[in-house]
């Protein structure tokens, strides 16, 4: 393979993975769409060469000896748009339909993308969850105000904190008190199942996803990923039960 072609294809390989591991791709997928990339830009079979390695923080790749790079992954979040525009570009490529440079093209574009959902968007489908998962936990309709208006402060809480703090963990302790507080400030004034509103105000932290892939990177061998995803959810999920816990103590007790 030419020495353009070669770097071109360590480029779009990359920067395809990356997209996925920072959007909320567990490691096993991300490693199966870059491994079909750069097996099909070689010519050879995927079964019997391995090309990439993968963690949560870093991902390196290689097309022979002399052709090796990687690139840090420091930020993740959830866009499963990305993920999915990502896997369509490696297929229409490994179909012959799309050009390597072509793809990188696109990937750099899908890259650059904003999240498509404006901010009041993103507030009225947290206070939907809120007040739905409420709902489910016994709650009542009487409680919605409560709820809602937690969850909304909850999740503004984590926007500012992330944006302002940047410190794991501490983020979600802090929107889950300030959210807390809210929802028990309301409840008090008009709701009857504090339980079921703490729960439904909490909702929009819970780390659903990256427990889920947790545990299908250690059903897929990547014990390492796998480990690492179950231990943070594990400590966000302890971090939003302390927040919430603090406001029992402080307000409640």
């Amino acid at each position: 393979m030419a020495s353009n072609q070669n770097d071109c294809l360590i480029k779009a390989s990359l920067l395809a993975g990356k997209i996925m591991l920072e959007n909320g791709a567990e490691t096993s997928r991300v490693e199966d769409t870059m491994e079909r990339m750069i097996s099909k830009a070689l010519g050879v079979d995927r079964n019997q060469e391995t090309f990439t390695y993968i963690t949560l923080n870093g991902i390196f790749v290689r097309t022979d000896m002399n052709n090796t790079n990687f690139v840090r992954i420091d930020n993740r979040d959830h866009n499963l748009d990305k993920i999915t525009k990502v896997n369509q570009l490696s297929r229409l490529f490994t179909e012959d339909l799309l050009t390597l440079e072509e793809v990188y093209e696109k990937l750099q574009e899908v890259d650059k993308e904003k999240m498509g959902y404006s901010l009041a968007m993103k507030f009225f489908f947290t206070a939907v969850l809120s007040g739905s998962v409420m709902l489910i936990m016994n709650g009542t309709f009487i409680d919605l105000p409560a709820s809602m208006i937690g969850g909304l402060v909850c999740y503004l809480s984590y926007l500012l904190a992330y944006r302002y703090l940047k410190i794991p963990f501490i983020t979600e302790y802090t929107a889950a008190f300030l959210g807390g507080l809210a929802a028990f400030i309301v409840n008090g004034l008009v709701g009857s199942h504090l339980s079921s509103v703490m729960i439904g105000t909490v909702a929009p932290l819970v780390p659903g996803i990256a427990i889920t892939n947790a545990i299908r990177d250690i059903l897929a061998k990547h014990y390492i990923s796998g480990s690492i995803r179950l231990v943070e959810g594990i400590f966000i999920a302890g971090s939003i039960g302390t927040g919430i816990a603090t406001v029992y103590y402080i307000f409640i007790q």
